[in-house]
């Protein structure tokens, strides 16, 4: 039997990380991941036969940390598959994880080296808290523009650390949106927690603990403070967006009308849940109310 040809293919994919220990496979652990879900799913429809990533030629556009978010991861491998769909996919994906567009490259587009800039959104609850200063955040948030060394904002394996720590920011914006505050950067490449860490450190100038000439020490080398920037936590962060030059996704309208369904049955248990602990919250700091 005449064996068919294969074709390059691109996916985008949205997921909500709460349940899994980050989006790559973890050889050294039994945690669930996005990438093991996803590869288990293509298995079980046909559409990777091979066991070697490698064969496929598969690569990712990002690798996030556990407990991060993505609308817009980006995949890429090789396929003989001529039936593949976004809606085939999501059948056999957890709710939580699913693909909405679908795009044929050139045989050797590579997801992670042909990404031209990725953006992150990092949501900063603010209510009830310490009042942050968004004109301050801004202005410190300007400093980060352009090429810098990011390695006061960022935590590297040992593995890694000869490696550049250079990267260009294209665009870096704060705004206060309801409840929240909105951090959107927009780079050519994130270094492990840059996003996080750059949020910790813009609150604290938001706060007042810290100002924007600290920011700009950080950036110049001046101090070494990467170890005590805390990272903010992961479950305000989203990766939004990967460009690339040329490459065009044909979103099925379908899936996306199934993933919009989903995600309003869980905004609507998490908002209800909110009130319910902003409730709680609000009985045990007055024991008297308790008592009624």
């Amino acid at each position: 039997m005449e064996k068919r040809l294969k074709e390059r293919v691109a996916l985008r994919i949205g997921y909500l990380g709460t349940n899994y220990h980050g989006f790559q496979i973890q050889p050294r652990t039994r945690e669930p991941t996005v990438e093991g879900e996803l590869f288990r799913a293509l298995r079980q429809l046909k559409i990777l036969e091979d066991e070697d990533r490698r064969a496929a030629h598969y690569s990712a556009a990002g690798r996030t940390d556990k407990g991060v978010h993505a609308l817009a991861q980006v995949v890429s491998f090789d396929t003989s598959n001529q039936n593949l769909s976004p809606r085939m996919l999501n059948s056999a994906l957890p709710d939580d994880i699913w693909v909405s567009a679908l795009a044929k490259p050139h045989s050797e587009f590579n997801a992670r080296k042909d990404a031209v800039s990725r953006e992150y959104r990092y949501f900063l609850f603010s209510q009830g808290q310490v009042d942050l200063e968004v004109a301050r955040m801004q202005e410190a948030a300007e400093l980060l523009v352009g090429w810098h060394d990011f390695a006061n904002f960022c935590q590297q394996p040992e593995a890694e650390q000869r490696r550049s720590t250079v990267r260009q920011v294209k665009r870096l914006e704060v705004k206060k949106r309801s409840s929240f505050v909105v951090v959107t950067v927009e780079a050519n490449g994130f270094l492990r927690k840059m996003v996080r860490k750059i949020v910790s450190a813009l609150r604290l100038v938001g706060s007042g603990a810290r100002d924007k000439k600290w920011v700009e020490d950080l950036l110049e080398l001046r101090v070494k403070e990467k170890e005590q920037i805390e990272p903010a936590p992961a479950f305000g962060l989203v990766l939004k967006s990967v460009s690339y030059r040329g490459l065009e996704f044909v979103e099925d309208e379908y899936a996306k009308r199934r993933i919009t369904a989903r995600l309003k049955e869980g905004l609507a248990f998490h908002t209800a849940l909110a009130a319910v602990l902003g409730e709680m919250k609000g009985l045990l700091e007055n024991s008297k109310e308790c008592l009624r």
